[in-house]
């Protein structure tokens, strides 16, 4: 059994490592991912060493901060498509995903570009993308299912190709952020109308 001074110092690392981890995603939103660890650290008021004992490297650093970013999102979206039938669901998924890709905060600007970069400088992300969109994806369907079973959504349409194409089309939402807000809010709209006849 661990001594409590052993427990504490795990807690402590712990607590550490979630600090320089909410240092890292605000410094790296505003100043991109090649913000230095010397700012990192100075942010937390630690040496930059504990970066590097924490994260291994700065590609362990950004693949961390992106699995976060990653989580954070989903706890929104998933929290806002919840509770009640199928369709509500879906529509609260799909609101709540185009409110936040459409807020044009820092966050969300890092998140676009870790995904653009996990497909171009940064392979090493790559892997995280795929099983991000692969567990969107089935989490879509699976909304969709729901609503076919419960009777809200029409049954006479693939469940997985539907959820394949409302993915899509959220992924273009997080790309839009790059487009004036009035563009991205007729974008979700003329969206969510589309979804309708498809629904």
């Amino acid at each position: 059994m661990p001594s409590k001074a052993a427990t504490s110092r795990v807690a402590s690392g712990e607590e550490t490592r979630a600090r320089l981890l909410d240092a890292a995603i605000s410094r790296l939103a505003e100043n991109g991912p090649d913000a230095t660890f010397d700012l990192i650290a100075a942010d937390v008021g630690v040496t930059k060493g504990a970066l590097y004992h924490h994260f291994g490297s700065k590609e362990g650093l950004v693949e961390e901060v992106y699995k976060e970013a990653v989580r954070r999102h989903a706890s929104q979206v998933i929290a806002a498509s919840s509770a009640g039938d199928g369709r509500t669901r879906l529509h609260g998924l799909v609101s709540k995903s185009a409110q936040l890709y459409g807020s044009g905060t820092p966050f969300y600007r890092l998140l676009l570009r870790l995904h653009v970069e996990a497909g171009t400088s940064r392979p090493y992300l790559a892997p995280i993308a795929r099983r991000v969109q692969g567990r969107q994806r089935e989490y879509m369907t699976s909304l969709i299912e729901a609503g076919q079973k419960d009777g809200t959504l029409r049954n006479d349409v693939d469940a997985t190709a539907l959820g394949q194409t409302v993915n899509a089309a959220l992924q273009g939402f997080l790309v839009q952020q790059v487009m004036p807000a009035e563009m991205q809010r007729q974008a979700a709209e003329g969206f969510a109308e589309l979804l309708e006849v498809l629904l």
